[in-house]
């Protein structure tokens, strides 16, 4: 075994190794969008981060510190190379990514959803009907296809119901948990109005360059899938 760290290309292999494994970390981390998360889970990331590279190391290690103690040729050879590489991969790139991922899909479902939101709001304020009226009928028949959304506005119906916070805020203050950045800042336009008694309908005549944006990227990007989808 103490051959394994004493031979000619033990060095070289062991920098390469280390460079592999700091770029790995480098990919992971600059990979994410961490604008819109706090320091807790800023710290969380970090951590698991950190946790999937060490186990990932040490997976990989033994299958590595197994094929030079045994000598493995051929085939074996290739099958120990194979399982280390994933092993790393998956506990240090896959696992650490995933939740960075989902909130990467969410954005986009409610990015996609927040011109039909911003819509409906508009119509039923044309009714003189109240913010809360107006979330509560949101939510009122199940969606599969706005399911994401409804449950975001349930969420802030119950917040403001528990912290007595004004309709508009308290769906202000649950998109800024989301990394949708279209959909909060409309939201924070909304609070903005209802705090400041402005016309809420002025206020969303004002983002509808915002929401045309939106509805022009999200073509855009359906455009693309479906030639990718042809090709």
């Amino acid at each position: 075994m103490i051959n394994l760290f004493v031979a000619p290309g033990a060095a070289y292999f062991s920098l390469a190794l280390a460079g592999a494994f700091m770029a790995a970390i480098g990919v992971v981390w600059a990979g994410a969008n961490h604008s819109s998360l706090t320091k807790p889970a800023l710290f969380w990331n970090l951590s698991r981060s950190m946790v999937g590279q060490i186990g990932g190391i040490v997976l990989a290690a033994m299958f590595l510190l197994t094929l030079l103690a045994a000598d493995v040729r051929g085939a074996g050879r290739t099958l120990l190379i194979a399982a280390a590489l994933a092993s790393y991969l998956a506990l240090a790139v896959v696992l650490p990514r995933r939740p960075q991922v989902q909130r990467e899909r969410e954005a986009a479902q409610l990015r996609r959803l927040t011109p039909g939101l911003i819509a409906f709001i508009r119509v039923a304020l044309s009714s003189f009907e109240a913010p809360v009226a107006i979330m509560q009928r949101y939510c009122a028949q199940p969606n599969s296809r706005r399911a994401i959304m409804q449950g975001l506005v349930a969420e802030a119906l119950h917040l403001s119901s528990e912290r007595r916070m004004r309709p508009f805020a308290a769906l202000a203050e649950v998109a800024r948990s989301r990394a949708c950045r279209e959909l909060r800042d409309v939201t924070e336009a909304l609070a903005t109005a209802e705090v400041e008694g402005a016309s809420v309908q002025q206020v969303l005549a004002a983002q509808q360059e915002t929401l045309e944006l939106i509805l022009q990227s999200e073509f855009k990007r359906m455009l693309a899938g479906a030639r990718c989808t042809c090709c």
